[in-house]
């Protein structure tokens, strides 16, 4: 599944090109090419289902803000939906010939007996998804190193908004305090303490 987040540096357009294309060049398990507006990062030594790190540039005024995303590459996504639709499809024209549902295309009582041949196209397309699991979870590794090698080489910060834990402390505080203020108000309001004679306390 794709992964998206947003960044800001404070380089400009080209210098984040030539930086992106400098941390390429420099990490030889890497691949990919930058330009003032795109920048596409893949690892060379890894599957089919391999990770592509894409990142989209835009001139700010102070810098650059940037939209980090990381998921399969384009290709082979569009070509497992190709197979995965194909194979779908198969399956329920299947399904309608053993239905028996249109007179011009009917499976004999011979081909409706062979469960294999039925289920073939279903456990084709169960076994591309499968495949396509395996390899995005042996590639689980590839989109952190990408991620971290362009967001250091430009050296950017994430734009998302985060709770700082001094923060979340000093409301726990300051709820804590209006609590033991309104229990001593409570205490000190149920009691009448009264002094006669310098001697004798009442409380009542």
């Amino acid at each position: 599944m794709a992964t998206r987040a947003g960044y800001v540096t404070r380089l400009n357009p080209v210098e984040c090109t030539l930086k992106a294309q400098a941390a390429i060049v420099a990490e030889p398990s890497v691949v990919g090419m930058a330009t003032d507006s795109l920048v596409l990062v893949r690892k060379l030594k890894t599957n089919t289902f391999h990770t592509v790190v894409r990142v989209k540039l835009k001139p700010e005024a102070e810098g650059t803000s940037f939209t980090l995303s990381t998921g399969m590459d384009r290709v082979v996504l569009v070509f497992g939906c190709i197979f995965l639709g194909a194979f779908l499809a198969i399956s329920a024209a299947f399904l309608l010939a053993y239905l028996r549902i249109f007179q011009s295309f009917q499976f004999s009582d011979e081909d409706r007996r062979n469960w294999l041949f039925l289920s073939l196209p279903l456990i084709c397309a169960v076994l591309g998804v499968a495949l396509a699991q395996l390899g995005r979870y042996q590639s689980r590794d590839e989109a952190p190193f990408l991620t971290r090698l362009l967001v250091d080489a430009l050296d950017a910060k994430t734009t998302g908004k985060q709770v700082g834990p001094i923060e979340v402390k000093s409301r726990r505080r300051q709820g804590s305090a209006a609590a033991r203020s309104g229990a001593i108000a409570e205490e000190s309001g149920g009691y009448d303490i009264t002094m006669e004679g310098g001697h004798d306390i009442d409380v009542v």
